[in-house]
């Protein structure tokens, strides 16, 4: 699936994005390379991460802390997406991006804190919870605990605490805005997500829903 990661498709895709103010902050690679994971086309990575890098580099104040981010944020976005699309696309993708990354921004150390306490992730978990689902997460919660406690327990603890809460990436569309993202960002994103999804032949069953 490399040819359908041409530079004219990635330029296509930037587009759906709102333009930010500084280039990182911008999420349009995140979500390219999300949705190629997902659509089980790792080899297409590669190919963001290098058109990402060079436009940044063309910036005049682009630092090396910056392109440091921009990896940084791709690897973690791929990192979480495992919880949805399962972690075997997963260690693809993220083997796919480490092969291409340059060794000077490739991480050694975990960029989650490792002395962060039981409590302290699921304190953490149960507030981004909480945050994502709004006026419903009285009502989810109960439910995922009904149908099977360990469920409840792993994705309030484990999904929301350790994976989802560090640096706040949002899978939900209307949780998104509720944690601060805009709606022209959001969509941006679902537009990206589908028309990855549509090149790479994966097939929609259901209407995927706008916000």
């Amino acid at each position: 699936m490399v040819d359908i990661a041409t530079p004219e498709f990635l330029s296509e895709l930037q587009s759906l994005y709102p333009a930010p103010a500084k280039y990182v902050d911008g999420d349009w690679f995140l979500a390219a390379s999300i949705a190629f994971s997902s659509s089980n086309c790792p080899e297409g990575i590669p190919y963001i991460l290098r058109y990402a890098l060079n436009d940044l580099d063309k910036l005049p104040d682009a630092s090396h802390e910056d392109r440091r981010l921009l990896v940084r944020k791709m690897r973690d976005g791929i990192f979480k997406s495992g919880l949805i699309s399962g972690y075997i696309k997963v260690n693809d993708a993220l083997r796919s991006l480490y092969e291409a990354t340059p060794e000077e921004l490739r991480d050694t150390e975990p960029l989650r804190d490792p002395t962060q306490s039981k409590e302290e992730i699921a304190a953490a978990g149960q507030a981004y919870f909480d945050s994502t689902y709004g006026d419903t997460a009285s009502k989810v919660q109960p439910m995922l605990r009904s149908i099977y406690p360990d469920l409840e327990h792993f994705t309030t603890k484990i999904g929301y605490g350790y994976v989802y809460a560090f640096m706040g990436v949002e899978w939900h569309l209307t949780g998104a805005v509720r944690n601060g993202a805009t709606v022209e960002e959001v969509r941006g994103v679902r537009e990206i997500a589908l028309k990855i999804a549509i090149k790479a032949g994966v097939p929609l069953k259901n209407e995927v829903p706008d916000i």
